[in-house]
């Protein structure tokens, strides 16, 4: 894997997590207002599940080059946001049986 093939998977990890935490994002907004709409809401983890998938099988491809690559800034940070993004989805879905057992 050459430079700009990183740089290219460096991005797609970074827009997919992106995605993918805007939906949960919007999960809380949505949590936020006085009737949530559970449907709306599994939809929309269901969404996000996807984007992190997908940010997942682009890293993968990555880590499988990981013998002839060089570091790469863009990478690591691309890593970074992957995980904080799953750590928000971590936290949104352990709140939402808390919230819905309360209201």
């Amino acid at each position: 894997m050459n430079l700009d093939e990183l740089n290219e998977s460096s991005m797609k990890i970074l827009t997919y997590s992106g995605k993918a935490k805007k939906l949960l994002t919007g999960v809380l907004d949505k949590l936020s207002t006085n009737h949530p709409d559970k449907e709306s809401i599994h939809d929309q983890l269901l969404s996000a599940d996807h984007w992190l998938k997908k940010a997942h099988q682009e890293q993968n491809k990555v880590i499988a080059n990981v013998e002839t690559l060089q570091y790469s800034v863009l990478f690591t940070h691309a890593q970074d946001t992957l995980m904080n993004t799953e750590t928000v989805q971590f936290l949104v879905r352990r709140f939402i049986p808390i919230y819905f057992n309360k209201h």
